[in-house]
């Protein structure tokens, strides 16, 4: 653990990372209490997209939470090339399963559950998914593996274009809302 804590991401240790992350959470909930009224308001004019960016998070989270210990297991580094993208692939399907169950449920409200919706909207939504995933890990093989840059920021940095494509493709392709039919 000790170890982890001192690797570093942008040359910053991850521990101090933690640090900075728990004083910005600190940071968010005071002026949240402080602006509490303006907050609300906010929130709930753009409920969905704070919803989309809160789930984001988490997924990138949950990607990278499987993604580091794996892309960091002693012995790997002589083979560091291949295995990034092999333990991208593992940390993709861990947050593709995450992100499917939250961006239905809870940020597009697609509450329609037949047999015809959920197999579309899976199709749809692990074919997006996919296409960002050849994207990260495009950038992961040109960075990482062409030219060697630090492998934890470059998928820090991928993980952010990944949730930018993936909230385009659910909004405009898989979880759209239907229109009234005219009669």
């Amino acid at each position: 653990m000790k170890e982890l804590l001192n690797d570093t991401i942008f040359g910053v240790k991850i521990g101090t990372w933690l640090i900075i992350g728990a004083a910005c959470l600190l940071v968010c909930g005071v002026l949240y209490l402080v602006f509490r009224k303006k907050c609300s308001a906010f929130i709930k004019a753009h409920k969905e997209a704070v919803l989309y960016i809160v789930f984001g998070a988490l997924t990138t989270l949950v990607n990278y939470i499987v993604f580091y210990p794996l892309v960091n297991l002693p012995g790997m580094a002589d083979k560091i090339g291949w295995w990034t993208l092999v333990v991208n692939v593992i940390s993709w399907v861990a947050a593709v399963a995450f992100a499917y169950v939250t961006n239905k449920f809870f940020v597009f409200g697609s509450r329609d559950k037949s047999k015809n919706t959920v197999f579309r909207e899976i199709v749809l939504f692990v074919g997006a998914r996919v296409a960002s995933l050849l994207i990260e890990s495009a950038i992961l093989a040109v960075f990482v593996t062409a030219l060697g840059w630090n492998k934890n920021a470059v998928k820090l940095a991928a993980s952010v274009v990944t949730v930018i494509l993936n909230y385009f493709f659910s909004k405009l392709l898989i979880f759209r809302k239907k229109e009234p039919k005219e009669e």
